[in-house]
């Protein structure tokens, strides 16, 4: 199942139409509706309101939930989000359909802000891998350098940015909803 269809089946499961997501997520209706069937692709935080709306963890839709291996090798890794301008990419840590989530995320080195901001239903551990991370969390800025983590609650909004010119790899973990 492509990202699309997987939102398709998550809004049915919930027995929402296009017209309730929408009003649930305040994207409109064709906009919702073209992602659905591939025709455009969501930002992180679109996705992330989207998620939120059907009560389901974003790796959920992310991950592809057919794989069974417990190990998953670093070229084994598979793209689930890359933006427009190619500067942030996100891969699966973890590529089966497991109780713990994990994704690594990349931004790259000529990408000095991230418009991220989330409230997830679900609490996660962030570990910086390369490079150095800000995130700002109930309205405190805090700097991580390499093997730093910091832990998120649920529902507590958070932006991160790279601030510096060098690439920055950071790993989330969260458990399934």
């Amino acid at each position: 199942m492509n990202l699309g269809e997987k939102i398709k089946f998550f809004r049915k499961e919930q027995k929402m139409t296009i017209k309730d997501l929408s009003g649930k997520t305040s994207l409109s209706v064709g906009f919702i509706s073209n992602i659905e069937r591939g025709q455009n692709s969501p930002s992180i935080s679109n996705l992330q309101q989207i998620c939120e709306a059907l009560e389901v963890n974003l790796m959920e839709v992310l991950q592809d939930v057919n794989e069974q291996s417990p190990i998953t090798r670093r070229n084994e890794r598979k793209s689930i989000f890359e933006s427009e301008q190619g500067d942030i990419t996100i891969q699966t840590l973890t590529n089966a359909n497991h109780a713990l989530n994990g994704i690594s995320i990349t931004i790259s080195d000529d990408n000095q802000h991230s418009d991220f901001s989330w409230g997830h239903n679900y609490d996660e551990v962030g570990v910086v891998i390369e490079g150095n991370l800000e995130i700002e969390l109930n309205n405190k800025l805090y700097t991580l350098g390499e093997g730093d983590s910091i832990y998120i609650e649920k529902f507590q909004a958070h932006k991160y940015r790279n601030p510096a010119k060098k690439k920055n790899i950071t790993h989330w973990f969260s458990l399934r909803n």
